[in-house]
């Protein structure tokens, strides 16, 4: 094989190419490899050691052109280069990756042609350019890190907001503008405490140096918006690294909680209030089974009028239930209870009339019940039985106290009887009311009529608007 190529012509090519770093041989003009460098040989054992394998006195080209795998495609366009540079002299270049065993490389393969008289030589020479791929590589995805970085942060709901070792902003996302409403030009460069509440008992050093050294992740704290609006911010921290390792900033996430912390507070608010109110509803029902029962002058007696006075108390506690238990009309709270009675607005004995004020909570269960007992009354004794005379229930509020003035007027007829001034009616249109919502009460049957008047403090109700 070294025949156009005297020994001593290779034995100098040799000297020089061992010098060099690059994997390098010689091929002849059929492909055989005639020399190879020390390199060659050490890049040939790396990729599998096949003796029989790019050695010397094995043809590239074949090599090549068998080649299968991932790189098989790469090992084709090779071995038409050589063939090019063999008829051309014109230098063949490409990259191409060869894996070891043990990690991913790439290679820059560069075939020059070497004439020696009519006879022609192929130089092949590889260098390992694996570094500058991975350098590219991480750059690369350095970059693609940094632009989908920098995306989340523009396009998240949270605020995204990071300082300097003295505390003073370095960056601020959108949703840092739309949350305590600083443009991004005038809170750059100002201290992160210009969110902190007034007497806010810990400073930003405070935070920095928990967070350095890894005792602090993530707090819940108050923060100020431009406008002065409170907010309540869950924030996750963590050190800000150089290439070195050294802390340079920190970043924070804050995101708004200020809404969850106020349905949970409002939800406690509302459970204590239930059992509050589950209380009272047990201690009221409690009272009239007592007082029922003290009156009741047969078991049948009893069960009609316990029955009776708890549906009066559920129809308060429905209306409240149907406006989320805030406020209802005193109207309809008065229609309400006079239904299982009289058809209110065809029933030409009744007369209701005062202007649009809604009750709150108490006062619908208490004058609600009242109304129950004296339309009860009215059933038994007066002008419901009779279906002569008049009921008048009117209400207004008083322009010098502010107070409710209610009324349950009964005329025009004849009582042979009388509500009975020791039962649980008479407790309620006396004791309970005036108790309950610390309002002054009349009750008044004589032969005029009846006479029920409640004065209720503005505590208690509220004019509609």
């Amino acid at each position: 094989m070294q025949t156009a190529l005297v020994a001593n012509d290779v034995s100098d090519i040799m000297g020089v190419l061992n010098a060099l770093d690059d994997e390098i041989a010689v091929l002849d003009a059929s492909g055989h490899i005639i020399a190879a460098n020390a390199a060659w040989e050490k890049f040939r054992v790396e990729n599998g050691g096949n003796p029989e394998r790019c050695s010397i006195g094995s043809n590239y080209f074949a090599v090549c052109t068998s080649a299968c795998g991932s790189s098989s495609a790469t090992a084709g366009i090779v071995a038409d280069g050589l063939t090019a540079v063999l008829a051309t002299g014109e230098t063949f270049r490409c990259e191409y990756p060869c894996d070891s065993p043990t990690e991913k490389r790439w290679f820059d393969l560069t075939v020059n042609r070497y004439l020696r008289g009519k006879e022609r030589f192929l130089i092949v020479q590889h260098r390992n350019v694996s570094k500058r791929h991975v350098q590219r590589e991480e750059v690369e995805q350095g970059y693609i890190n940094s632009n989908a970085m920098a995306a989340l942060i523009a396009s998240t709901s949270d605020a995204v907001i990071s300082y300097d070792l003295d505390g003073n902003i370095i960056t601020w996302n959108p949703s840092a503008e739309r949350l305590y409403g600083y443009e991004k030009s005038e809170i750059l460069g100002r201290s992160l405490e210009t969110l902190y509440p007034e007497g806010w008992p810990k400073r930003v050093a405070s935070y920095r140096d928990e967070i350095i050294a890894g005792r602090l992740r993530d707090f819940e704290a108050t923060r100020i918006a431009k406008d002065g609006t409170e907010r309540e911010v869950w924030i996750s921290c963590a050190p800000i690294r150089n290439v070195d390792g050294e802390v340079i900033a920190i970043s924070n996430i804050h995101r708004d909680v200020t809404e969850v912390r106020n349905a949970e507070r409002a939800r406690d608010l509302i459970a204590r209030e239930v059992i509050h109110r589950a209380k009272n509803m047990l201690s009221v029902v409690s009272a009239i089974q007592r007082q029922t029962a003290r009156t009741a002058e047969t078991l049948q007696d009893f069960n009609r009028s316990f029955g009776a006075r708890l549906a009066s108390l559920a129809k308060s506690t429905d209306l409240l239930v149907n406006n989320a238990w805030t406020s209802v009309s005193l109207h309809q709270l008065v229609a309400e209870h006079l239904e299982p009675f009289t058809m209110v607005e065809a029933d030409q004995h009744i007369q209701l009339s005062g202007p649009d004020v809604d009750l709150q909570p108490e006062a619908v269960q208490t004058i609600g019940m009242a109304i129950h007992e004296l339309a009860t009354n009215s059933a038994k004794y007066g002008v419901l039985q009779q279906r002569q005379g008049r009921v008048s229930i009117s209400w207004d509020i008083d322009r010098g106290s502010g107070e409710l003035q209610f009324q349950w007027r009964e005329t025009g007829i004849s009582i042979d009887g009388s509500p009975s001034k020791t039962g649980f009616g008479h407790s309620v249109l006396t004791n309970y009311a005036a108790t309950v919502l610390d309002a002054p009460v009349s009750y008044v049957v004589d032969d005029s009529g009846i006479d029920w008047d409640i004065k209720v403090p503005v505590s208690h109700f509220q004019a509609a608007s």
